[in-house]
Order: C-alpha cells, then sequence, then structure tokens
C-alpha cells in the first residue's frame, strides 16, 4: 500500500508543479514540496519494510521497521507542517518572513503520540481548506477539503491502529483516498 501511496504522492507533486508553473500560485509550489517529502518518506518505509520481509525478519534487519517509520513520520510531520504554513501565510495570519517551526520527535513505531501530531496539523489544515470552500464553492476546493478531510480520518485509523490491528487496512485507504482526491484536483486544475 505504501508503494502505492508513494506513486500517489509523487503524482500529486508532479502536477502541483506543472499548475504552479501555469498558474504561478504559490500554494502549489507548497503542495509540490509536501507531498514530495510524503513520497520520500512512503518510499523509504516501504523500503525499509521490504528489506525485512525479503530478510525473513531477521534479527539483525528488524531495527530498518523503526528507521523507516521515524523517516517517514519525520517527513509527514515537515510536509503537513508546511501545509500549515501556507495556509496560515495564504490567510494573512503569518508574515513571509516567519520561519515555521516543526521539532520533529522520533518515535519508532505507530504510537498515540505521533498520531495526534499529525491529526492536529491535518485537522488544522483541513479546517483551513473547508473555511476556503465555504468562500469559493469550486469543485476544486471541495476535491481539496475532502481529501484532507479522509487524510484526518487515515491518521484516526493510525491512532486506532494502535488499539486494534483491524483499523490498518482503513487507514491505508482512507490515505489513498486522500491522495488519490488532492490528484483528481490537479488534474482538473491542469486541463
Amino acid at each position: 500500500m505504501e508503494l502505492i501511496a508513494f506513486a500517489i504522492a509523487i503524482a500529486v507533486a508532479y502536477h502541483a508543479v506543472k499548475g504552479y508553473r501555469l498558474f504561478k500560485e504559490r500554494t502549489l509550489l507548497f503542495l509540490n514540496l509536501s507531498f514530495s517529502l510524503l513520497g520520500v518518506g512512503l518510499l523509504i518505509d516501504s523500503l525499509s519494510n521490504t528489506i525485512v520481509l525479503v530478510a525473513d525478519f531477521r534479527r539483525e534487519f528488524l531495527p530498518l521497521i523503526g528507521v523507516g517509520y521515524t523517516i517517514n513520520f519525520i517527513t509527514q510531520v515537515l510536509a503537513y507542517g508546511i501545509l500549515v504554513f501556507a495556509y496560515m501565510q495564504r490567510a494573512g495570519n503569518m508574515g513571509g518572513e516567519t520561519a515555521l517551526a516543526v521539532v520533529p520527535f522520533i518515535f519508532f513505531e505507530h504510537n498515540a503520540v505521533t498520531e495526534l501530531i499529525l491529526i492536529f496539523l491535518l485537522v488544522f489544515i483541513a479546517a483551513n481548506t473547508a473555511i476556503n470552500y465555504s468562500i469559493n464553492r469550486t469543485t476544486n476546493s471541495l476535491l481539496v477539503v475532502s481529501a484532507f478531510l479522509s487524510l484526518s480520518v487515515s491518521h484516526i485509523f493510525f491512532l486506532l491502529f494502535t488499539i486494534a490491528p483491524i483499523f490498518f487496512p482503513f487507514a491505508h485507504v482512507a490515505q489513498l483516498f486522500g491522495f488519490l482526491l488532492l490528484l483528481g484536483m490537479l488534474l482538473r486544475v491542469n486541463h
């Protein structure tokens, strides 16, 4: 699932930069950077899990799972932090010279604290996109708010996964759906 999410994230990043070249909208540049980071994190996490799987879960390879997850978490915090910065800057809540201070915490497996951090960032982004949708009421705005709501739900499922493993596939499906919604919006914008 993570390899599919990686491919979609890279497609979102590609179409975001393509849209930026056409429309010079800075938000698309931030979206490109964010989804490039998400793609890198997903790829590293997927590759580390694949190496452990191919190595038949030998003890010396097991730490790779933690390394992959940690890198994926850090890239997610940075990616969603960039989007929070973009929306705050767009709304006029921050000056252009204000730096976004994101202090990534290193965790080695899915746990409640990491997921709560990501949920907080995604809910903030979803709220801002919902406000934008309430003003614009366009199909593209609806796709964006739906995408970030889906990503928020995916991390709620990842949070619930720390309690019951049954939520893990639902988390990945919701994440893929959110990525696909953003990709759909970018494809509409670029054509």
